[in-house]
């Protein structure tokens, strides 16, 4: 749960700190899950620091990491910023390098909340997460997509230019330094980047999606939704389940009451026809604009 002045800070800002939120017992328990999960990668693809990987971390060898989704620190903090959500996805990744300038979301009414965890520690120069505060608002939102560096499309004709230390340091922001147990909590929209990192950063991440309030909201979680319980080409990461949510997920052998509801939410909205509440969202440089159907 977050105060009230967390909240506060998180509405206006569009991200917030959340200190010493796990104890040294599960921080063990998150770092043996994931160096779990990473020698299954590297044994498909070898880790040598050249390239990121990514993994699921929703699976039945990372029983922890996936009972994050439903832990009350996160899923009521969720629902503190956005009312009724969904849960998304828990994942991991072993970064490497810098990460340019960008936003998560696939377009303004694609809103959710990221919780990010670093197992090492993080400083301006080694990796911790750089965010304009406020930028997740609107118009300010839009006008930064105008203007180089901060511009998606303009960063995905040369991602290599765009994460250059120079480049990412010529944008004023603050910086999130944070110690293993510390989580820092943003709004999908919010512009944010990185640099410094080491070429083995090691991340967890847990993503919850807003249950869609408007027209426009609904048709981007219907194509969310289509693209969460779609089976898809694995064949990069054959280390990472067919689904974005894998099948032990879904099964939900527990019964626990929570997942039920976001596994029928999703279920629900996959179901639905794009474009049938008049509006439907279509891909432009990148990201996703929603139109009328």
């Amino acid at each position: 749960m977050l105060t009230k002045e967390q909240l506060a800070h998180f509405e206006t800002f569009g991200f917030v700190i959340m200190r010493s939120v796990f104890t040294k017992d599960e921080l063990k328990t998150i770092k043996t899950e994931f160096n779990r999960r990473a020698a299954v990668a590297s044994s498909y693809d070898p880790f040598n620091g050249s390239k990121s990987h990514t993994f699921n971390m929703m699976r039945d060898d990372t029983p922890f990491s996936a009972s994050l989704l439903e832990d009350s620190r996160f899923a009521e903090a969720a629902e503190q910023m956005f009312g009724d959500v969904l849960a998304y996805v828990a994942d991991a990744k072993r970064y490497v390098g810098n990460t340019s300038w960008h936003f998560d979301a696939g377009s303004y009414e694609d809103t959710g909340v990221h919780f990010v965890m670093y197992l090492q520690p993080v400083r301006a120069d080694t990796g911790a997460l750089r965010m304009i505060p406020g930028s997740h608002n609107s118009p300010w939102f839009e006008e930064l997509d105008e203007r180089p560096p901060l511009r998606y499309a303009w960063a995905r004709q040369d991602f290599a230019r765009a994460e250059t230390p120079e480049l990412i340091d010529s944008i004023p922001a603050y910086v999130c330094e944070t110690d293993p147990g510390d989580v820092v909590a943003f709004d999908w929209r919010l512009y944010h980047a990185t640099l410094g990192g080491s070429n083995d950063r090691h991340q967890v991440s847990l993503d919850y999606s807003s249950y869609p309030k408007t027209p426009q909201e609904v048709a981007v979680v219907i194509s969310e939704a289509k693209g969460l319980l779609a089976e898809r080409d694995n064949s990069a990461e054959p280390w990472n389940p067919r689904r974005s949510v894998p099948d032990e997920w879904l099964a939900n052998l527990d019964g626990n009451l929570r997942r039920q509801r976001w596994i029928d939410g999703w279920r629900k909205f996959s179901e639905m026809n794009e474009g049938e509440n008049g509006f439907k969202p279509v891909a432009i440089d990148g990201k996703l604009k929603v139109v009328p159907a």
